[in-house]
């Protein structure tokens, strides 16, 4: 969660490289899965930001 507006897009940043870091998508590509979209989520009180 964002502490402030303008940290939204920095907070989706980080929980992109959180996904590649943690290497999330190897287990779907193992199991045969190819197309495999990722999203970085942030909210700030009632504000959300998806990347």
């Amino acid at each position: 969660m964002a502490r402030t507006y303008q940290e939204l897009e920095s907070k989706c940043d980080e929980a992109l490289r959180q996904i590649d870091e943690q290497k999330y998508e190897e287990a779907l590509r193992q199991e045969g899965y190819s197309d495999i979209l990722k999203y970085g989520i942030a909210f700030y009180r009632k504000e959300c930001m998806v990347k």
